[in-house]
């Protein structure tokens, strides 16, 4: 038996029997009968719809969802074709909206090692900003568009 298996073994008998252990658990209050997601079960409307009270409710919860997804892709795929660009006196950094690296330009290379490292920290910061900040404002038009709460824009 190898480790994996003997560890797999271990970790569903260890649960199976803490659970077998447990003390029946006995819920006071009130005796309102809550849905799955929430709120209060009307008896009457779940014998009028044959049992199938709330079923529309949870459709529309999976269309909102599946909207969500889908605009969420499509802001990814605009994300990651948008070019953003920093600099820093000769050292232009450009990155995408996902805050992915593109290119490095260097200007001016009669400068030392030590301002050329910082010149190319400081465009890649700047660029990273910008780029936080429109991913941010995207982001927050594809909150209010879909009807959520505002989300504001990411920390930089």
């Amino acid at each position: 038996m190898n480790s994996l298996t003997f560890l797999l073994c271990l970790f569903f008998s260890t649960s199976v029997h803490s659970f077998a252990f447990l003390p029946p658990q006995t819920i006071t209050g009130s005796s309102t009968e809550l849905s799955l997601f929430g709120g209060k079960k009307d008896p009457d409307a779940k014998a009028a719809a044959g049992g199938m009270a709330g079923m529309g409710n949870m459709m529309e919860q999976f269309k909102k969802a599946q909207e969500i997804a889908k605009k969420t892709q499509d802001l990814q795929t605009e994300l990651s074709k948008t070019s953003i660009t920093g600099s820093s006196n000769s050292v232009t950094v450009t990155v995408t909206g996902q805050q992915k690296p593109e290119k490095v330009e260097i200007g001016d290379l009669e400068i030392s090692g030590e301002e050329l490292s910082e010149d190319v920290r400081k465009a890649m910061e700047d660029a990273h900003g910008k780029s936080m900040k429109v991913m941010g404002e995207k982001m927050s038009k594809l909150y209010e568009g879909l009807g959520l709460p505002g989300q504001g824009a990411p920390p930089s």
